[in-house]
């Protein structure tokens, strides 16, 4: 990117509209996904999306140094783009190549669970999320985030945990039984509303 920013000026003006829309294109899908709580199935695909928006972010950070006075323009895109400059294009690069296990269950005619673990192994910094997913019926490539649950392994046996559907088919029972060496009431229940 920083060499296109240093080769702006010479490229071609077809080329330059191709660049911003597929930047903005990126951001404003990105943005919608995000908006409305939709994303795909695929977690390479999921990956590659985020790591799209971040790249046009950072594309148009450096179109933004072109504008006038270019020494204050400079130093805010610096400012803007120091911190996530570090770990925004590799973190979503390393889940789109090695991304992690999911478990996916169905919990209903149009419910699925989705339990991914997360963190270093270690009890208080590891864990796993549990988050409910609805998806049209007639494809089960979409779906949107309906609820979640973020568990620590050292509070319950989060690698157990798991969710029914509520008769009502409104509400979710998240449930995370207790770990073996705790005590029987370490198990986390929680019924909550699907939204």
């Amino acid at each position: 990117m920083i060499f296109v920013r240093l080769r702006w000026s010479r490229l071609s003006q077809k080329t330059r509209n191709v660049l911003i829309f597929c930047a903005a294109a990126a951001l404003i899908l990105y943005a919608l996904l995000f908006v409305t709580r939709w994303n795909t199935s695929s977690d390479h695909l999921n990956a590659a999306i985020y790591w799209a928006a971040i790249a046009g972010y950072e594309f148009f950070l450096l179109l933004f140094t072109l504008l006038r006075p270019r020494w204050l323009t400079t130093i805010i895109a610096i400012v803007l783009i120091v911190p996530i400059l570090s770990a925004s294009p590799f973190l979503p690069l390393a889940e789109l190549f090695n991304p992690a296990p999911h478990t996916v269950v169905s919990i209903g005619p149009d419910f699925t669970s989705d339990r991914v673990a997360w963190g270093t192994g270690t009890a208080p910094t590891s864990g796993f999320d549990l988050v409910i997913y609805s998806h049209p019926s007639w494809t089960r490539f979409l779906r949107r985030r309906r609820q979640a649950a973020h568990y620590f392994s050292g509070q319950c046996d989060s690698s157990r945990a798991y969710a029914t559907l509520e008769p009502d088919g409104k509400h979710v029972l998240m449930s995370c039984p207790a770990a073996p060496n705790q005590q029987p009431d370490a198990a986390r229940s929680l019924v909550v509303k699907l939204y």
